[in-house]
C-alpha cells in the first residue's frame, strides 16, 4: 500500500482503510481529491490544515463510503464538494449523476442541477433537479420519469406469496401442496415485469425503499407504447414489499378513462397484498348483468380471505366470502354465498362449502367436506360452469384415516343433498373399511373388510336399508421372469346383511338376514416377445405381449339382496380383467371364464418413448352369466364384445387415442371413442373427439386455441349431440395480445341438469399482469380447452411471432 500520487486524476474506487472511522474516511477522500486537483487550479486545499498522508486501497470496500467523479472537482473547507461535467456520486449501490453535483458533508445534503439521474438496482429515476439527504434517502425531485424492473424482494422466511394460488390439492395433501408451492414461489421470485415506468410532477423520497409520486401516471407498457395508464393524485411505491398504493386513481385505456377508484393497491412482482381487486362484470341469461367487487385480505403467507359483493340486475345483491389456510399438517377452504332476497323467486338463497383436512400424526389423518345449497335450482340459476350446474348430489362427509406399511383404515360418515329428485343415493352412516397386505416367502396376502350402514334419503319412499359386512381374504403367488409371469390367486368373499324394510310381497321376515359366501379362484399369465426393427431409418423395439386371465366363482342366488351401491362395470380394456364385473359388493357374478388379449408396442430405441400401441381382447364364458341386477336378463352368450384400442404418439405434437367395442353376434358396434390432439407449440392447440354408445349417445367434441395473426387468437369448444341434434355445450371467443395488455371476449352456453340452458358472456381487459377489468373467463377457458395457455404466459418468441 502507498499514498496516491498528487498528479493522479483517476479517483474511481478510492477508499480509506476500514480501520479509519466512516466519517474520517469520507473526509479524507475528499481532501485527497482536493490535493490531486490542486495543480490544475480547479480546487484549493491548505496543507497546513493538519491532514496527514493517507494510505488507501484501490479495491477496498467500506460501507457508507462515498465515491465521486467529475470533469472538474472542487473541495471547500473539507466539507463542501462540487463536481461539474459528467458528475457522478456513489454510495451503497446507489448512483447519482448530473451536470453539476454539490454535496455538503456536514449536513449530508446533496443537490444535483441538470439531467439528474438516480440509479439503484433495476430502478432509474430522472429529472432536471434533485435535493436529497443521502444517508436517509429523504428528498425530492420534480418533473420525473421512473423506469424499473420488479426485482425480487429481500429474502424472508415468511415470504411464500404463491402458497394459496391453487386449490387443486390444498385439501387432499397439504404437505405436498406446501412443498410444491414453496418451489413455485421460489421460481416466481426470479421473475420480473420487463417494462414498468411512471411519470410524476413531483417525487418525494421518504426513506430507502419508499417513494411518493404526486400527479403520477403508471404503466407496464414499453417506452414507445402509451396504451394504458393508472393516473392518480398520489402514488406510493414500496421497493421492499414491491407494492403500490394509489389514491383518487383511475385507469385510462387508449386515452379514455374506464375505471375510477378512491383507493387501490397492487403488487408489481406477483406478491399477494391486501386490498380491493379489480371488479369483475359480465352477463348471463338467467341473472342478467352482474358486477363482482372483491376485497382481498392477506392475513399471513399461509392464510388469506376474500370478501365480495355480487350485484345481479335480475336478482339483487349477493355477498360472498372465502377463507383459506394452510400448514404442513392441515389445510382448509371455506366458502359462503348469501342472497337475502332473490327478486325473481322471493326467497333467501345461499351456498355453503366447508373443507378441512388434518394430519394428526404420521399415520392418522382426518377431515370433513360439507356442501349445502338453499334450493334445487341454485347452481343452474346462479352459476355458469357446467361442472357446477350439472351437480345433483352434494356430499356432506366427515372422515378419519389410518395408514401404515401393511394396514390402512378409513371411517366415513356421508350424507347427501339431492337436487334433481331423481338421482338418489344411499347415505353411509357410517362406513368402515380395513385393508391389510403382507408378503411371506413369495406369497402375497391381502385382506379387505368393510362395514356400511346404508340409510335411504327421506325422498326414497319404501326403499330398503340396513347394514352390510363384507370380508375378502386372499393369497396369491406371483412368479415373474424377464420373459413372462404367472400369478395364481385364491380368496373367499363372505358378506352378511342385516336389513330393514326388505320384505317384498311374498317374502317373510327371515329375508332381512342374508349371508353370502363365495370362493374366488384366478390365474393371471402373460408372455413378452420383442425384436429390433428399423423404420424410416430409425431403430425401434417391437413387442408382442399375449395375456390370459382365468376366473372361477360358483353361482349363488342373490336376487333377494337389495342394491345399495352396485352397478355394472363398463366394459373396457381394464375392466375386462376384473374378477367381478359389478362394482360394489351387492352382486358377485358367477364366473367360469377366460380373458384373452394381445398387445403390441413400437418403442423408440433411443428415447424409450412408446410411439404406437395396439391391444385387442375378448372374454370367453364357459357357462351362462346368471347373476344380474334387478330387471336385467341372464347373459347366455359364450363370449363378450370384442375390445380394441390403438394409441399413437406420432410426435410430441400429435397424439391419437381410439377405442372400439364390437358385438360379433349382432355384427354391431357398441361403443367407439376417438380423440386426436395436436399441439405444435404453446398457444396452438386443437383437439377433436368422437364418442358413440349404441342407443345412448353420439357426440362430437372439439376445442382449439389458435393464433389468427396481428396479436389475435381464436378460442372455442363445441360439444354437439348428433343423437339429439343439439349443442350440449358451446364456448367461443377471441383474445387479443397487445404486449402490455390483453383482452378476451367469451360466450358460453351450457345445458344444465336442473333447469334450461344458461348462456353467459365474459369480457376481460388484463393490463400487463398488474390488474384486470371485467369478468374473468380464464377458469372457464382452461376447463374447456385442455392445452390452453394465457397469451401473457406464452414465451416471447411465440408472442412476437404471433403478433406479426
Amino acid at each position: 500500500m502507498s499514498r496516491p500520487d498528487r498528479n493522479d486524476h483517476s479517483l474511481n474506487n478510492l477508499q480509506a482503510y476500514s480501520s479509519i472511522s466512516q466519517e474520517r474516511g469520507i473526509r479524507l477522500i475528499f481532501a485527497l481529491i482536493a490535493i490531486s486537483t490542486l495543480s490544475s487550479g480547479s480546487a484549493r486545499a491548505d496543507d497546513e490544515a493538519g491532514q496527514a498522508p493517507i494510505m488507501v486501497a484501490e479495491n477496498a470496500t467500506l460501507p457508507g463510503a462515498i465515491e465521486i467523479e467529475g470533469d472538474s472537482l472542487q473541495l471547500r473547507m473539507d466539507r463542501q464538494m462540487r463536481a461539474v461535467g459528467n458528475a457522478v456520486i456513489r454510495k451503497d449501490g446507489q448512483q447519482v449523476t448530473g451536470d453539476e453535483i454539490r454535496y455538503d458533508m456536514q449536513n449530508d445534503e446533496l443537490q444535483v442541477d441538470g439531467n439528474a439521474t438516480i440509479t439503484a438496482g433495476e430502478t432509474k429515476i430522472t429529472g432536471p433537479l434533485l435535493r436529497m439527504r443521502m444517508s436517509e434517502s429523504i428528498g425530492e425531485m420534480r418533473d420525473v420519469s421512473i423506469e424499473f424492473k420488479s426485482s425480487p424482494p429481500p429474502p424472508s422466511n415468511q415470504d411464500s406469496s404463491a402458497l394459496l394460488n391453487d386449490d387443486a390439492i390444498l385439501i387432499s395433501d397439504p404437505k405436498r401442496y406446501l412443498e410444491d408451492n414453496q418451489s413455485y414461489s421460489a421460481q416466481q421470485k426470479t421473475s420480473a415485469f420487463d417494462n414498468i415506468r411512471a411519470t410524476a410532477k413531483q417525487v418525494l423520497f421518504e426513506g430507502q425503499n419508499v417513494k411518493r409520486l404526486k400527479k403520477a401516471s403508471y404503466t407496464s407498457c414499453a417506452a414507445d407504447v402509451d396504451d394504458w395508464y393508472i393516473k392518480t393524485n398520489s402514488l406510493e411505491l414500496n421497493d421492499y414489499t414491491r407494492t403500490g398504493e394509489a389514491t383518487n386513481a383511475y385507469v385510462e385505456f387508449k386515452g379514455v378513462p374506464i375505471l375510477y377508484t378512491p383507493w387501490m393497491s397492487f403488487s408489481y412482482n406477483n406478491q399477494r397484498k391486501s386490498g380491493f381487486l379489480a371488479p369483475l362484470w359480465g352477463t348471463t341469461s338467467r341473472s342478467g348483468f352482474e358486477l363482482l367487487t372483491p376485497y382481498y385480505i392477506n392475513i399471513r403467507p399461509d392464510m388469506d380471505a376474500t370478501i365480495a359483493t355480487r350485484f345481479l340486475s335480475k336478482r339483487g345483491v349477493q355477498v360472498q366470502g372465502e377463507f383459506r389456510y394452510l400448514d404442513e399438517n392441515y389445510s382448509g377452504i371455506n366458502n359462503i354465498e348469501y342472497l337475502d332476497n332473490d327478486s325473481m323467486t322471493n326467497q333467501t338463497r345461499y351456498y355453503v362449502k366447508l373443507s378441512h383436512r388434518q394430519n394428526f400424526s404420521d399415520h392418522w389423518s382426518g377431515g370433513y367436506n360439507l356442501e349445502k345449497v338453499s334450493d334445487d335450482t341454485y347452481f343452474s340459476e346462479m352459476a355458469t360452469r357446467i361442472q357446477v350446474t350439472s351437480r345433483v348430489n352434494l356430499p356432506q362427509t366427515v372422515f378419519a384415516n389410518y395408514n401404515s406399511e401393511h394396514l390402512t383404515f378409513n371411517s366415513t360418515i356421508q350424507r347427501y343433498q339431492n337436487l334433481d329428485n331423481i338421482s338418489f343415493v344411499y347415505q353411509r352412516l357410517p362406513q368402515l373399511t380395513l385393508t391389510y397386505n403382507d408378503e411371506w416367502k413369495g406369497f402375497k396376502t391381502q385382506t379387505g373388510a368393510q362395514y356400511v350402514n346404508f340409510q335411504p334419503m327421506d325422498e326414497m319412499l319404501n326403499a330398503p336399508g340396513g347394514s352390510r359386512l363384507s370380508v375378502y381374504p386372499s393369497v396369491s403367488y406371483p412368479m415373474k421372469n424377464s420373459y413372462g409371469y404367472i400369478t395364481p390367486k385364491v380368496g373367499v368373499q363372505s358378506t352378511q346383511y342385516s336389513l330393514n324394510n326388505n320384505i317384498p310381497l311374498g317374502y317373510s321376515q327371515e329375508f332381512n338376514q342374508i349371508n353370502r359366501t363365495l370362493p374366488i379362484v384366478s390365474v393371471d399369465s402373460g408372455i413378452y416377445f420383442d425384436r429390433d426393427a428399423n423404420l424410416f431409418d430409425k431403430n425401434y423395439t417391437l413387442t408382442m405381449e399375449p395375456r390370459a386371465y382365468y376366473v372361477y366363482i360358483p353361482y349363488k342366488d342373490q336376487s333377494r339382496i337389495p342394491i345399495f351401491d352396485t352397478s355394472l362395470n363398463t366394459l373396457n380394456q381394464n375392466s375386462i380383467f376384473y374378477e367381478n364385473q359389478f362394482s360394489g359388493d351387492d352382486r358377485i357374478n358367477n364366473a367360469n371364464q377366460m380373458t384373452m388379449a394381445l398387445t403390441s408396442r413400437l418403442i423408440d430405441s433411443e428415447t424409450g418413448i412408446e410411439r404406437l400401441a395396439a391391444t385387442i381382447g375378448q372374454r370367453f364364458y364357459f357357462e351362462d352369466q346368471r347373476v344380474t341386477l334387478p330387471n336385467a336378463s341372464v347373459n347366455t352368450r359364450k363370449s363378450s364384445d370384442l375390445l380394441a384400442g390403438f394409441t399413437a404418439r406420432l410426435s410430441s405434437r400429435l397424439n391419437l387415442d381410439t377405442f372400439w367395442q364390437y358385438d360379433p353376434e349382432r355384427s354391431n358396434t357398441e361403443r367407439n371413442n376417438f380423440l386426436l390432439r395436436y399441439n405444435p407449440e404453446p398457444g396452438k392447440s386443437f383437439t377433436f373427439g368422437y364418442r358413440y354408445t349404441a342407443n345412448t349417445l353420439e357426440q362430437l367434441d372439439t376445442s382449439a386455441q389458435w393464433p389468427l395473426g396481428s396479436g389475435w387468437y381464436g378460442i372455442g369448444r363445441l360439444n354437439y349431440s348428433i343423437r339429439d341434434s343439439n349443442a350440449v355445450q358451446f364456448l367461443g371467443g377471441l383474445e387479443y395480445d397487445a404486449g402490455c395488455w390483453q383482452a378476451r371476449a367469451v360466450m358460453q352456453r351450457v345445458q344444465t341438469a336442473t333447469a334450461n340452458a344458461n348462456t353467459a358472456m365474459f369480457f376481460q381487459l388484463e393490463l400487463g399482469g398488474l390488474t384486470s377489468i371485467g369478468a374473468n373467463p380464464l377458469n372457464v377457458i382452461k376447463r374447456n380447452i385442455p392445452s390452453y395457455m394465457r397469451t401473457y404466459d406464452l414465451p416471447s418468441i411465440y408472442r412476437d411471432q404471433n403478433s406479426q
